[in-house]
């Protein structure tokens, strides 16, 4: 991969010989370096200088690159507008931040939802670049598309999701399917089961820091075979996945907590764990009053909570919010104006449309 590396070049240069091991071992690990300069001790950072042709130069090097490594234990602007540019063309980015540096780790960086952040020293770089490196590596392979199906209990998930793998295989378009949790195929899919079937207690008795968890490592577990069929080229389509849990999880949280939780649930998921992001996830809404009359026609056992109407309706109102949040949500109604249920058709044709808009069919 083409690597853009990024480091304070004025304000300090103690930790030159630090950069100059991390570009190293980026190069040794058969990557090209494209900004080099940055660690070259004659590096001219005073005097009469360019800064209009400096910042096109660096920018023009980012637009090269597959992946960007900014070096962030000493605080710098240009690094910082860097960082900014790369994530704004779309690419990854690793901060890296010394473990014995004196200062801790900004709020800003720490808390940035899109930069990929890790400690390190001199003695792990190498493993923590070549962690990174491959997934990266496996994000700029991938040429299939990830659709989430989600939505409240009782929305019709199931439904919509055997109706839109029926549309891919009737026009021959590759594809698979998954869904989650994975109750009887998964060690942590199985453990999901007894939580939820109240073994450990009613839906709210438990943190759902530690409810999301056994949720996450059942995905975690599912991760190389989706990122396989991604880099084969099909279209994966997933019955619930992160999305359910940032909801059903997160509205167990009053809302000045709901944030923080949140945040930690996706950086746990796609930063930690380097889940596949999805392209797209179709949320299918349902007023809770509705789900529940369509619950109680399904032959199946409801879980703890699928009888907590109070859950199921702080969760309808989080998903609301999370379709405004995150712009890779769709949010499908499922009512008509005079508030009766559109035909299961009618709402696979909603779907369809959803995924034309963003060209995924």
């Amino acid at each position: 991969m083409n690597v853009y590396f990024g480091a304070s070049v004025t304000l300090s240069r103690d930790l030159l010989p630090v950069y100059q091991k991390i570009v190293s071992e980026i190069k040794r690990q058969g990557h090209r370096v494209l900004s080099e300069h940055v660690v070259d001790p004659k590096l001219k950072t005073t005097g009469k200088l360019d800064a209009r042709r400096i910042f096109a130069d660096e920018v023009a090097k980012i637009e090269k690159a597959d992946v960007m490594v900014a070096e962030v234990t000493e605080p710098s602007w240009g690094t910082a507008f860097l960082v900014e540019e790369a994530l704004e063309q779309g690419k990854p980015v690793l901060a890296l931040y010394f473990k014995d540096a004196e200062t801790p780790l900004p709020v800003m960086i720490q808390g940035h939802p899109e930069l990929y952040v890790s400690h390190y020293t001199a003695d792990n770089i190498k493993t923590v670049l070549a962690k990174h490196f491959e997934h990266f590596s496996q994000a700029n392979g991938r040429r299939g598309k990830l659709v989430v199906i989600d939505g409240a209990d009782g929305s019709g998930k199931s439904t919509q999701t055997k109706l839109l793998l029926s549309y891919y295989k009737k026009h021959g378009i590759a594809h698979t399917y998954i869904s989650f949790p994975r109750y009887y195929t998964s060690f942590h899919g199985k453990h999901v089961g007894r939580f939820l079937a109240g073994e450990f207690g009613g839906n709210t008795d438990v943190s759902p820091y530690l409810s999301s968890l056994a949720f996450a490592l059942d995905r975690l577990t599912a991760r190389d075979e989706i990122v396989e069929w991604l880099r084969e080229g099909k279209i994966v389509v997933a019955d619930r996945y992160v999305s359910a849990s940032l909801a059903h999880q997160g509205s167990k949280l009053p809302p000045r907590k709901r944030k923080a939780f949140l945040d930690w649930l996706y950086r746990m998921e796609y930063k930690e764990h380097k889940l596949p992001k999805e392209d797209v996830v179709i949320y299918l809404y349902v007023p809770v009053e509705v789900a529940q009359k369509l619950l109680r026609k399904e032959a199946r056992r409801r879980d703890v909570a699928d009888v907590d109407v109070e859950h199921q309706r702080r969760t309808v109102a989080l998903y609301r919010q999370l379709v405004k949040r995150y712009r890779y949500w769709e949010m499908i109604r499922c009512l008509n104006s005079k508030g009766e249920l559109y035909p299961k058709e009618t709402i696979h044709e909603k779907i369809l449309n959803a995924l034309r808009r963003r060209e995924i069919i």
